[in-house]
């Protein structure tokens, strides 16, 4: 590259540049999906509704820096540009390709639309995260004063940028117990203990944005599904703020809770000590409770990162979140970890069961509750129920014969007004 730009701002730039580009594909294959099937071509259509779905599946991980999966965590400079150059090289492919599809009249291509969107899923991944290294040397490149790295045996400064008004007694101090200082006196709210040490302002400032943007997640969004796929949109749900946490709660009863989400500030440095502290808090969420609990850090070390993304357990799902980056990590294999990664990303935008419902009606005239359990991946049971709920609701009317089947009702209909 000519001009060496700031890695932050590009990256954001790039991001921002590939989201729209993936939206605007999105709505040109949906307008490719009706124009095949008003030509009877059912396996095209299927084809590009495949596509679509992968669109679709692809795009919160564009939208969010929280979701963002490094297939490689180290880079240099150069490396981090030229990865960055084949992102955005690979989304204007796509979107060229997708475009020009508009105007064939013959059979579309959608197995090479399919791979391109493949190389840009891949080259999404394959980004170099702007680490202490990269910022580095993009300092040293443009002029820009670089200080030298404060070592361990600082009296001010140690590990997350984290400041400490005493000096560290080395001798005296083990790494799990500078790690483990606490706020105040313990709550019983409190599932672990946040770290309460004095940050950088900088780092501070995040953190403060980090919870604030979760907060308001919280107050204008409800959970929608359990974790044993049981509707819970109606369920009594309430959260708290405290100092660097937040805990939301649902109810099964007046006090039964089924499910919590805690977020917290509690940054490791040893795979050990974080490895055995979660495990220990893993083995106590009781039979019937859920528990989806986000670890705030900065800088995690790369082995605690490969754990968090491998993790399981039966009643709990793992996050690691990384202030300096955005990233969050967690075990992307996991149906439920995906479920409850937008309670702890920075992500605003709530993919509802309406409207996951909307799209399918929309598409298919009609659904029974087999297929909506399975489209929307709830237990049959609760399927019925929420399907029970909307007849109620004069959202939908059944039109089956024989066999139960549900449209949207001719007065929903004019509010949700044709698919464009």
């Amino acid at each position: 590259m000519t001009a060496v730009e700031d890695p932050s701002e590009l990256r954001m730039r790039n991001r921002k540049i590939v989201q729209e580009q993936l939206e605007q594909a999105y709505n040109v294959v949906d307008g490719l999906i009706r124009k095949s099937y008003s030509r009877h071509d059912m396996e095209t259509t299927s084809l590009l509704r495949d596509l679509r779905t992968n669109i679709n599946n692809l795009l919160p991980e564009v939208r969010s820096s929280g979701l963002d999966t490094f297939h490689s965590r180290k880079g240099t400079l150069d490396a981090f540009y030229a990865a960055e150059d084949s992102f955005i090289a690979s989304s204007e492919n796509f979107h060229q390709a997708v475009t020009a599809s508009i105007e064939v009249e013959k059979v579309i291509d959608v197995f090479k639309l399919q791979q391109l969107l493949t190389a840009l899923q891949r080259n999404l991944r394959e980004r170099i995260p702007v680490s202490d290294d990269v910022a580095r040397e993009f300092n040293i490149r443009t002029g820009i004063g670089v200080s030298e790295p404060v070592k361990e045996t600082s009296p001010t400064i140690e590990a997350f940028g984290i400041r400490r008004k005493t000096a560290i007694n080395a001798g005296t101090s083990s790494p799990g117990q500078s790690m483990g200082m606490s706020v105040g006196s313990s709550s019983s709210n409190v599932i672990i203990e946040p770290d309460g040490r004095e940050l950088t302002p900088h780092l501070l400032a995040d953190l403060y944005n980090y919870f604030n943007l979760l907060e308001q997640k919280y107050t204008t969004n409800h959970p929608e599904i359990s974790a044993t796929d049981v509707y819970i949109g109606d369920r009594k749900w309430d959260f708290e703020k405290g100092d660097r946490y937040l805990k939301g709660n649902i109810y099964d009863s007046l006090f039964s809770r089924t499910m919590i989400f805690y977020t917290v500030f509690k940054p490791y440095d040893d795979l050990k000590q974080i490895a055995e502290s979660i495990q220990k808090e893993a083995d106590k969420v009781p039979s019937g409770q859920y528990l989806s609990l986000c670890v705030v850090g900065v800088e995690w070390p790369e082995d605690i990162m490969n754990w968090a993304a491998s993790f399981f357990h039966l009643r709990m799902s793992l996050f690691i979140y990384d202030l300096g980056t955005g990233d969050l990590c967690f075990n992307k294999d996991l149906k439920l970890s995906n479920r409850f990664a937008f309670w702890h990303d920075r992500d605003q935008e709530m993919s509802r069961l309406y409207d996951r419902l909307l799209i399918l009606l929309q598409e298919y005239g009609s659904i029974s509750i087999i297929e909506a359990a399975k489209e929307l991946e709830l237990e049959q049971k609760s399927a019925a129920e929420y399907i029970k709920k909307l007849l109620k609701a004069g959202v939908l009317v059944d039109v089956g014969f024989g066999e139960h089947k549900y449209a949207l009702s001719v007065s929903e209909l004019k509010k949700v007004g044709p698919k464009e």
